[in-house]
């Protein structure tokens, strides 16, 4: 009995410690649940601030790094610029600025005469872009071509390539080019990035790609499609296409070079090379494909790109010394009236800017036109217009007045047929109808329709031509035959290119 009451008691207490820790366990546990709860509403609380705090943000940055659309002012070009902190600081048909701060620029340059075609900037091979590179860094490690890329749509090449910029003496960290180039025009777009900012230079490189032109129907279509991706790259399967356009002329024409070229043994870049030429060297061009030069070089046939080939010889830096040299000259032997005088224009004639035929026509004067002179030197007039100072050849002007009421008087009468030693010394004008058959910078030579041959000065005269003037362009020439030189030369007031 006594054992059994034992067992009874031992059996309460265990079961008063059992639901002791049972009571226990739940207290503890009801508070890890508070615990809990609490903590999970304060994450929350935290994650959706965040959220917000990250969503605005996002906001921010996507309003910063919205691309921007920019149509120019003629409506002729269009770009999407990077974002809203790139200004427009110029915005002419020549030459569109666009920056964002000091840290990226990118150029928009139209070149649409003859001129500015001639001074593109734009390199055509890799090649050559590692030579005029090389010229500026003596350092090979200055400078990485980081690609390079020329396309072909429908007759137009494109040009992209990147460079990255190590010397220490650099502007910028990358440059970036894209050029298209026609045979009469080209835009070439360049951005630049100041520093090693690769997402900058990302967004630089998608802006450039991004230029449309919208007017002008061939290169319209040209830009679209490489937005659209829808590109040729210029290999030798490209010299095939030129040439199923090649014209032979079935005469010879000359050219000049106006850079640094190779020729190729095709008409396209990856040709083999066979040849180069300086700037300056006179080229025989016997024919053309869509955008490659045939030419004759000592009994080789060759071809060169037609952007590297212009009509006029190029001033290289020796003309231009002696060219500056010959008006220095001139000038030294200058004498002012300390009055004026007026005097009167016998044809048509251009006012330049030095007393010489090679340097800039800044104005001219039509066929009995007085003008004010107010002095001298051995062979040009020092003229005044409108404020302005310059300078017309003697030959040209006359102190005769009554050319200002003969204006009209363009006698032809005279017996044309012979050779320039015949009877053209009469008063008056007359044209001459004929083919080049050679010319430099002063003096072209015609083989007349009258089955004569002509030499003709012209370096004064006004001179328009769709395609330039060279070896086989057929001209009308106007001659002022009061000019005629005892040797039968005849100077030109004007001549027309067909």
């Amino acid at each position: 009995m006594k054992n059994r009451r034992k067992q009874l008691i031992s059996g309460l207490i265990a079961v008063s410690v059992f639901a002791f820790s049972l009571t226990g366990c739940g207290q503890r546990r009801g508070e890890e649940v508070q615990t809990e709860s609490e903590t999970q509403l304060h994450t929350e609380q935290v994650t959706i601030k965040q959220t917000e705090k990250e969503t605005e943000t996002e906001t921010e940055t996507q309003k910063l790094i919205t691309s921007v659309d920019y149509t120019s002012k003629d409506g002729t070009v269009k770009i999407t610029l990077p974002d809203n902190t790139w200004k427009v600081t110029q915005d002419a048909d020549e030459m569109r600025v666009f920056s964002s701060g000091t840290a990226a620029m990118i150029n928009i340059v139209h070149a649409s005469t003859e001129a500015a075609m001639n001074n593109l900037t734009v390199m055509t091979t890799e090649d050559d872009l590692k030579a005029s590179l090389t010229k500026q860094y003596s350092d090979a490690t200055a400078f990485e071509i980081q690609s390079f890329e020329n396309n072909i749509i429908s007759g137009v090449n494109t040009y992209r390539y990147v460079v990255k910029y190590n010397a220490t003496a650099r502007m910028w960290a990358y440059s970036v080019t894209y050029g298209i180039v026609a045979v009469d025009q080209a835009y070439v777009i360049t951005g630049t990035v100041t520093d090693e900012n690769k997402t900058l230079l990302a967004s630089v490189e998608k802006s450039v790609g991004s230029f449309r032109v919208l007017k002008d129907e061939v290169l319209k279509n040209v830009t679209s499609d490489v937005i659209a991706g829808k590109t040729q790259k210029a290999t030798n399967a490209d010299s095939t296409t030129e040439l199923k356009s090649l014209k032979d002329y079935g005469y010879d024409a000359t050219l000049y070079v106006s850079d640094i070229v190779n020729v190729r043994q095709a008409p396209g870049t990856d040709a083999n090379i066979i040849g180069s030429l300086n700037k300056g060297d006179k080229v025989t061009v016997v024919g053309e494909t869509n955008g490659w030069f045939k030419v004759n070089i000592s009994g080789n046939i060759g071809y060169i790109r037609k952007d590297f080939l212009v009509y006029n010889s190029p001033t290289t830096q020796s003309d231009q010394s002696n060219t500056d040299a010959a008006a220095a000259a001139e000038i030294n032997t200058e004498t002012k009236y300390g009055s004026s005088t007026t005097l009167y224009a016998s044809s048509d004639v251009n006012i330049r800017t030095q007393p010489g035929t090679d340097s800039s026509v800044i104005g001219g004067l039509s066929t009995g036109n007085s003008v004010t002179v107010i002095g001298e030197t051995d062979n040009w007039f020092v003229v005044s217009v409108n404020g302005t100072t310059g300078y017309v050849s003697k030959a040209y002007l006359t102190s005769d007045s009554s050319v200002a009421s003969n204006t009209g008087n363009n006698d032809t009468s005279g017996d044309n047929t012979g050779n320039n030693a015949g009877s053209n010394t009469g008063a008056g004008t007359q044209t001459i109808h004929g083919t080049i058959t050679n010319m430099d910078m002063e003096y072209v030579t015609i083989a007349g329709e009258d089955g004569a041959t002509y030499t003709v000065y012209y370096g004064d005269a006004s001179t328009n031509s769709t395609n330039g003037l060279f070896d086989g362009v057929y001209v009308d020439i106007t001659i002022d035959n009061s000019q005629t030189s005892s040797d039968g030369t005849l100077y030109a007031t004007g001549v027309v290119g067909y």
